[in-house]
């Protein structure tokens, strides 16, 4: 009996084999062990696989990279002012118009410095007039000293030969004395000789006068040349503030034209002819092209952030675009350290706050998208502190964790259908 039920299940002629020889009589297949659950328990364990996976790869991520949405694009921002006040005749920039350093901006109206400029020229002018007329007058006094110079020589000379003389007739008188003592001469020759001698003296006591009144009138030539040159260098002086006085003016004259002190892009233009500007009025902003970007991290984001590092940028007015860039420098302290009201942390009750701190981050090259970029616009950094990888004990423990979640999942998959109670 069981050899012909064993060859009727063989032949295919079971329908009156019982259930438990047509199941002894084959294999039990994977899909007959899981039953209706076969499908669920593959796409569970699949998921376990993809999980893992997915899991291990943004670990890796999220510990190579640190990344903030506070960040934004920042540059040098030119104010353009003038130096000068005055009514703007021209305006030569419309607003977001590209212009390059040197450039006119706006003119103002040089009429009334024209006619400062010329006022001070005709001052300098006459200054420089006044200043010859006084060089002259120093030279000319300077001659009269020298010609009084020679008068006293002469004089000096002329007291010389007198006082000679007078020695002469002296030395003649008192051997014409000895002599009259003696009676060898008579009383006419002593008389001409006393004569003579007081005629000598009386020379002597003139050319002395002549001489005193030479030194008198070359120390007063001297006072005038004093005097003079006092006068040269008074104007002289004047000349001097008259050529700074010149020169200032020809400063504000040329300060009727503005230009622009750096190369970039107009922004905030607030001037139109007509308009009365005073001295250091802003007229409009000046935006570079060389941008960077001021990323305000958290303070335990920087605990390998170095510069250097690489970043890449995703700026959110190109619709994502990426830009590759690097770290150029971490600030010295938080954000609101500098900030208008800084915190007061030793009054009042303190509550921990995690502090952000501005890292700059320059671009590897000049962002050359169509769209200009600008300080304020919101960016998406990403920087790679490190290259992390995984140790083997990390990954036997992830392995260990995967291979529970597959046996959960297998288990789940073959444990019996629980019986339904019969109502």
């Amino acid at each position: 009996m069981p050899e012909i039920l064993e060859r009727d299940l063989r032949e295919g002629r079971h329908q009156d084999v019982p259930a438990d020889w047509r199941s002894r009589g084959r294999k039990t297949s994977l899909r007959d062990r899981f039953g209706k659950r076969f499908k669920p328990t593959l796409v569970g364990i699949g998921l376990v696989l993809v999980l893992a996976v997915v899991g291990l790869y943004f670990f890796a991520q999220s510990m190579s990279y640190e990344s903030t949405d506070d960040a934004f694009i920042d540059g040098h921002i030119t104010n353009a002012a003038p130096k000068i006040a005055g009514r703007i005749d021209k305006v030569f920039i419309d607003d977001n118009q590209l212009v390059k350093k040197g450039d006119p901006i706006v003119e103002i109206d040089p009429r009334d410095y024209d006619a400062q400029l010329k006022q001070k020229q005709a001052a300098l002018d006459s200054t420089k007039a006044q200043a010859a007329a006084a060089q002259a007058g120093v030279e000319q006094q300077i001659a009269r000293v020298k010609s009084l110079q020679a008068t006293l020589d002469q004089d000096k000379a002329d007291q010389r030969s007198s006082e000679a003389q007078a020695d002469q007739t002296a030395d003649n008188l008192r051997r014409q004395q000895d002599l009259y003592d003696h009676h060898v001469v008579s009383i006419q020759d002593l008389t001409n000789a006393q004569d003579a001698n007081r005629s000598a003296q009386a020379n002597v006591d003139s050319a002395k006068m002549k001489v005193l009144s030479a030194e008198a009138q070359i120390a007063a030539g001297q006072a005038e040349v004093r005097t003079f040159a006092a006068l040269l260098q008074y104007v002289l002086a004047q000349e001097q503030e008259n050529e700074a006085n010149v020169e200032t003016a020809q400063l504000n004259d040329s300060y009727t034209k503005v230009f622009a002190p750096e190369s970039g892009r107009v922004t905030r233009k607030s001037v139109e002819p007509g308009d009365y500007v005073q001295v250091g009025q802003n007229l409009l902003a000046l935006i570079p092209s060389n941008i960077w970007v001021t990323a305000n991290f958290k303070e335990n984001q920087l605990r390998l952030m170095r510069p250097g590092q690489p970043v890449e940028i995703e700026v959110d007015a190109l619709g994502g675009k990426k830009f590759k860039g690097h770290i150029d420098s971490i600030q010295m302290g938080s954000g609101a350290a500098f900030s208008l009201l800084p915190p007061e942390n030793a009054t009042g009750n303190y509550v921990k706050v995690v502090q952000r701190v501005p890292v700059k981050i320059l671009f590897d090259s000049i962002p050359d998208a169509g769209l200009p970029l600008g300080p304020g616009e919101s960016v998406l950094p990403t920087v790679k502190v490190q290259d992390f990888h995984y140790s083997g004990f990390q990954l036997m423990i992830v392995a260990a964790f995967t291979g529970a979640a597959i046996l959960a999942v297998l288990r789940w998959g073959t444990r019996p259908p629980k019986a339904k109670k019969n109502a």
